[in-house]
């Protein structure tokens, strides 16, 4: 248990940090989903990011193994899982950790009115809600192609590309149009695509 003082001033603290709130939000909502992988985690802050300029400065995102990465983010990891604000579970089977939001993670937010855009985090959170890594890593890799400089699974996103695209598409996560652009077809050839797999394109009218 830690000591009455110690939590107020972390939570003092918390209230002057953008990107920790913004981590604690997205960690948290009424299932208590977890978000597994530090991939997943880094690109799921990396889009939110995008909207949020002065949230993008303090991150610094940068091209990294398997894309768009921050120091400062991997920073905050270790400190608010210490201090039991998120939980990091590491799973031996699969290498990869399991976040969600911690004791007192929970508890700041429940008792702090922030001023955070809760709207985009929920868009956020349903962009990626139900794709897989891969898929995750085609929208991040084909939408900012300059932060796969580093990437040490270019070439295998590369090579499912259609495949990618067929499953973002079929998912409702991404537009005709950025499916097109993923799947590296031209629009007759994509639209043939979907026809042989039996998936109906919505038409606007």
């Amino acid at each position: 248990m830690v000591p009455k003082w110690i939590l107020e001033k972390l939570f003092d603290d918390l209230k002057n940090d953008l990107g920790k709130q913004y981590l604690l939000s997205l960690l948290y909502d009424n299932d208590q989903e977890p978000i597994n992988g530090k991939t997943r985690l880094m690109k799921e802050l990396f889009f939110i990011s995008l909207n949020i300029p002065s949230l993008y400065k303090i991150f610094e995102f940068e091209a990294d193994n398997y894309g768009p990465s921050s120091d400062v983010v991997i920073g905050y990891l270790d400190d608010m899982s210490q201090m039991k604000l998120i939980t990091a579970k590491h799973r031996s089977q699969d290498n990869y950790t399991i976040y969600s939001i911690g004791e007192y993670g929970k508890k700041f937010l429940e008792q702090e009115k922030l001023d955070l855009d809760f709207e985009l985090i929920a868009e956020m959170k349903e962009l990626c809600r139900g794709i897989t890594n891969d898929e995750l890593l085609a929208l991040t890799y084909f939408s900012f192609p300059e932060m796969t400089e580093e990437s040490l699974v270019k070439d295998k996103i590369w090579a499912k590309r259609e495949k990618l695209a067929l499953g973002l598409y079929r998912k409702n996560k991404v537009s005709l149009e950025k499916a097109v652009e993923i799947s590296g077809l031209n629009y007759a050839q994509f639209m043939d695509l979907l026809k042989s797999k039996n998936i109906k394109v919505e038409l606007l009218i």
